[in-house]
């Protein structure tokens, strides 16, 4: 008993342990990215980054200075003379490019007089290239025009004695301040030094630096080709929003092939759908329904509207009969019925055997007979509609109604009535009556194109109101 009891508690348990378990479905949740369409195509307006300039092209940023001052000759040994006493006329020509707002390089040539160690008046050339600093680069960075420029250089060049002969190396230095008068003109003052060997001027120590030439000129500078600098944009932006564009365009393409399999599946469930309708015999009700051209007729015509051509196309589509008379030429059957009313491939539509199981063998075989005589109407009238006044139609595509009037009446041997008629209100009687005639005659000889016999034709002339 115990052990029964023990049994019964364990198996509890697990069934317990079972029931607390939940069960887990896989997530189903599609996170869904919304973009704006209208915000990821703005153009963006550029950030620039801070102290960050692009560098200048090839034909960007030269300029051309000419300045003209005075020079003083400090020598070694000294004459005796002031500072003022040594200043003689000079000049100097450059040519320069500014690679970056802060460096840049010129070759320049000066010269002209000079008083040498015995304070003679002598003549001497200078040519000599520099590299400049310019210690206002920064502000290119912040703001598109800077007026003011202040650059120190130091260079290197040859220096010409015209007296003596002498060509010594000579270091150059100095400071140059500008002030930007315009975008291609700016002013220019520069001091700069030059250091050259004692015997420059024919007195002093050779091979050991001593003559120095100290300047002061003023000038022009002439900016040629582009001019300025374009500060860095800022790629972030561009990057992020590069990314939002790869993210959106990934997206629209699961949309799009999303959509391509629903479409897909839409047809198929489509071309099922028409199969059904087909098979079924209602394709021709609903073919409105579907955009292709499967759905038209093989004839190619447009699908018509005239309710007197649906009318006895719905009377005379029937698979079971094939309009004779049951009673001509056949013995009934074992049900009392002809076998011209059993199933056969190419009988009539529209009359079915459902219709004709309530009816009385007598009231079926009369009824037949009278359809082929002409004394029973099948259907409703079947309308053609001229222009005023005349007996031409309004629109031809109304004789697809005369080609199916005219093969059903061959087909199953029945008569057709054709009424012409005018409106009394746009015309006297006698002019009525003609106009009938004529569209009376029009359509039973359109019927005899088609095949009709004249005898399978019955015409009648009518003025109607409102009819034209």
């Amino acid at each position: 008993m115990t052990k029964n009891i023990i049994f019964i508690f364990a198996a509890f348990c697990t069934l317990q342990a079972r029931a607390d378990v939940q069960p887990t479905e896989k997530d189903t949740v599609r996170r869904t990215f919304r973009y704006d369409d209208t915000e990821l195509l703005q153009p963006l307006q550029p950030s620039y980054l801070d102290g960050v300039v692009v560098p200048a092209r090839g034909n960007g940023n030269w300029f051309v200075s000419i300045t003209g001052g005075t020079t003083a000759f400090l020598g070694t040994p000294l004459g005796c003379e002031d500072l003022f006493g040594r200043l003689k006329p000079s000049y100097s020509l450059a040519l320069g490019k500014w690679f970056t707002p802060w460096v840049g390089a010129r070759i320049n040539y000066s010269g002209l007089q000079f008083k040498d160690g015995m304070l003679a008046v002598q003549e001497y050339h200078h040519l000599h290239a520099d590299l400049l600093w310019n210690v206002l680069g920064g502000s290119y960075a912040r703001q598109e025009q800077v007026r003011w420029h202040l650059a120190p250089f130091a260079g290197i060049g040859l220096l010409h004695h015209a007296t003596n002969g002498h060509n010594p190396l000579a270091i150059s230095y100095g400071i140059q301040g500008q002030y930007r008068i315009s975008k291609r003109v700016s002013a220019l003052v520069e001091i700069s030094g030059m250091t050259t060997f004692q015997d420059f001027d024919g007195y002093g120590k050779a091979n050991r630096p001593g003559d120095h030439m100290l300047s002061l000129t003023a000038g022009f500078s002439f900016h040629i080709g582009k001019v300025g600098w374009k500060r860095a944009i800022d790629p972030s932006p561009y990057v992020r929003r590069d990314q939002w564009l790869v993210d959106y365009v990934n997206v629209l393409s699961e949309q799009n092939s999303r959509y391509a399999g629903q479409h897909d599946k839409d047809r198929r469930t489509l071309a099922e759908l028409k199969k059904i309708l087909e098979i079924e015999g209602l394709l021709d009700t609903y073919c409105h329904l579907f955009d292709d051209d499967d759905t038209i007729g093989h004839n190619g015509y447009p699908r018509n509207n005239y309710s007197g051509l649906n009318s006895l196309r719905a009377r005379l589509k029937n698979r079971h009969w094939n309009g004779k008379s049951p009673l001509e030429g056949q013995a009934p059957n074992e049900n009392g019925r002809a076998d011209s009313l059993q199933h056969r491939q190419d009988s009539v539509s529209g009359l079915g055997t459902g219709q004709f199981e309530n009816l009385p063998d007598s009231t079926l075989a009369d009824y037949a007979v009278r359809m082929q005589s002409g004394r029973e109407c099948i259907g409703a009238p079947i309308f053609f509609f001229f222009e005023l006044g005349t007996s031409h139609l309004t629109d031809t595509s109304q004789l697809v109604n005369l080609d199916e009037l005219a093969r059903v009446a061959k087909k199953y041997g029945l008569k057709v009535k054709v009424t012409g008629a005018a409106d009394s209100a746009t015309g006297t009687v006698g002019i009525n009556n003609a106009l009938s005639v004529s569209r009376a005659d029009y359509i039973a000889s359109e019927l005899n194109k088609r095949g009709l016999p004249s005898d399978s034709q019955s015409c009648e002339r009518k003025s109607h109101e409102g009819i034209s």
